[in-house]
């Protein structure tokens, strides 16, 4: 698979590119059709999970009738909301109340049939409306949110709309002597980083689930490395953020010129709802690094044991970026080699090892992805035989650098750094930076030296042309 980085650069100094977004104070969501509750793939499992909300449950009641033990088509739905998401009802006159002894829709999955059981609901939905709400998500992206109503007792007629935005639902059925109804809208997240949907009556909200559909870039992952010292952290390109989960202290504690940061500097930064555990007792990976053998003894884990995932916003669409992941165990404990893979768009590594004691230290690494239009990325860490887990990262830009520009008649020469090194390039001309790149002539062709650097010359530039771009991409 080709990975390329894009460069622009124009011989004129006068060409400016300016973007502008605006942001409306409630995303339009565009509504599907309601579909009668069936069985348990009615619950969508599209693009990655962002949170989830069962609001009838009680969290703390015992039994095992907790909302999160009961996962329906690989979804844990969370009594209380999951923190990132943070969801909430609000709505002036509504008195909300929970109750369990809603009729079952009897879809032949015990787990599903019991969260459809429960609900919260309003007492006086005849006359009033509930907004349901969440926020914390990245602007730009886009999303789904699924809801669910049942009731399912003789004589319950009732239906509920789904406002959000501008834009109505068709009525959704609780069900009358029948299983209700759910029903999936999609909206694209805006500067407030919210979202709130209004029911209009506000009857009762059994399930709730809200999932990042944005289409993210295909990471292309090297070969995992076993973890030997601190030069197993890349220095390439620009330092662009990272994460040491369950280390208060890791930004005392740099590695080979890095310092990984404990509440994460990435743009946007979003743990999944399945991560939701810390431990900080691994045993030390034994490297010369005392930095480095402290900051791999904590990390973050699913402890469900679903696939957990992470997201990050704010890269430049085009940009080549590089991803770096750590995980580690190394305790004589871990009788079975735990191992786990890492997906990024349509790409999923090889396993990495966590290492024991018999086994050593475990592995990290290393994939590049160009930014796309979202200019965001998930990735998805997913183990078959333990938690899947995560004890550093960082990210890279590693986009190659055009860091002079010389036009002499019809030379053009071109200096270059932070390429791939030995990787070859093409250097792209148009008269039009309008043009798709498709369109564009290649004009010259080479490779990056050892360390990324490049100095490139050739008689390109037509005089007669006032402007004139170029692209640097690497191949």
């Amino acid at each position: 698979m080709r990975a390329k980085a894009i460069k622009t650069a124009a011989v004129c100094a006068s060409c400016i590119g300016i973007l502008i977004a605006t942001a409306n104070a409630q995303p339009n969501v565009t509504w599907q059709t309601p579909v009668t509750i069936s069985g348990p793939t009615d619950v969508s499992t599209a693009g990655a999970l962002y949170g989830t909300w069962a609001p009838g449950d009680d969290y703390t009641d015992s039994g095992g009738s907790r909302s999160d033990y009961h996962p329906v088509n690989g979804v844990t739905f969370a009594a209380y909301g999951t923190s990132g998401a943070q969801f909430g009802t609000s709505g002036s006159g509504i008195n909300l109340d929970r109750y369990n002894g809603f009729a079952s829709p009897n879809t032949g999955d015990a787990d599903y049939d019991y969260l459809l059981t429960v609900a919260q609901f309003n007492w006086n939905a005849g006359s009033s409306s509930m907004i349901v709400s969440w926020t914390n998500m990245t602007p730009g992206n886009t999303y789904l949110a699924q809801f669910w109503l049942n009731d399912g007792r003789n004589n319950q007629p009732g239906t509920s709309t789904f406002t959000g935005g501008a834009n109505t639902s068709d009525p959704v059925a609780i069900g009358n002597n029948a299983p209700g109804q759910y029903i999936i809208g999609t909206f694209v997240a805006d500067g407030t980083r919210s979202e709130s949907v209004t029911m209009a009556p506000g009857i009762m909200l059994n399930l709730v689930q809200v999932r990042d559909i944005t289409a993210k870039p295909d990471v292309t992952w090297q070969t995992p490395v076993t973890i030997s010292g601190a030069s197993d952290v890349s220095t390439r390109g620009t330092y662009f953020g990272s994460w040491a989960p369950s280390d208060g202290n890791a930004n005392t504690l740099p590695v080979n010129g890095v310092t990984f940061q404990n509440s994460s500097d990435l743009p946007f930064f979003t743990e999944g709802p399945t991560f939701d555990s810390g431990y900080s007792s691994y045993a030390s990976p034994g490297t010369t690094d005392p930095n480095y053998n402290t900051l791999l003894q904590s990390a973050d884990y699913s402890n469900s044991g679903q696939p957990a995932t992470f997201s990050w916003s704010g890269m430049t669409p085009g940009h080549l970026y590089l991803v770096q992941l750590w995980v580690h165990d190394g305790r004589n404990s871990t009788a079975n080699q735990r191992t786990e893979t890492i997906t990024g768009g349509a790409n999923t590594s090889a396993f990495l090892a966590y290492g024991s004691g018999d086994s050593g230290p475990g592995q990290y690494i290393i994939g590049t992805f160009v930014a796309n239009s979202s200019r965001g990325q998930t990735l998805i860490l997913s183990s078959p035989n333990g938690p899947p887990q995560i004890n550093l990262f960082q990210v890279r830009d590693i986009t190659p650098r055009i860091t002079s520009i010389a036009v002499s008649g019809a030379m053009l020469t071109i200096t270059a750094t932070s390429g791939p090194a030995n990787g070859n390039f093409v250097l792209l001309q148009s008269a039009s930076v309008t043009l798709p790149v498709a369109q564009w002539t290649q004009a010259l062709t080479g490779s990056f030296d050892g360390s990324g650097n490049v100095t490139l010359s050739g008689n390109v530039v037509n005089p007669s042309n006032p402007r004139e771009f170029y692209i640097l991409r690497t191949q």
